[in-house]
């Protein structure tokens, strides 16, 4: 038997509302992904700063942030950013301490 054009609607309807609840659910999952990106990067950076200068760790959050302010105002910090994001950067053994190519162009 044929569906009025009425049940279609109410069809369609249904399948949009549903359409509707996936995409909320799929942007949830995709917000929730990028938090924890987020936070995993984070931390991984943090815990490679701390590891590098681990005089960090005693000090105050505003402390820590005049850190901050400081390291970025710099401008050969902000020279080897450049130099590193427009280049590629091999990556620096920690525990070796050893220099990569960027490093050593960029040295005073």
């Amino acid at each position: 038997m044929a569906k009025s054009n009425i049940e279609k609607i109410g069809g369609i309807d249904e399948k949009m509302a549903q359409l509707a609840e996936q995409k909320k659910r799929l942007l949830q999952q995709e917000r929730e992904r990028e938090r924890k990106a987020k936070n995993n990067r984070f931390t991984k950076r943090h815990g490679l700063l701390e590891s590098m200068l681990p005089e960090v760790i005693n000090l105050t959050d505003e402390q820590y942030k005049t850190f901050l302010e400081r390291a970025v105002a710099n401008d050969t910090v902000r020279k080897i950013i450049a130099s590193i994001t427009a280049q590629g950067a091999k990556p620096v053994d920690i525990k070796q301490n050893t220099t990569t190519a960027v490093d050593e162009e960029t040295s005073p």
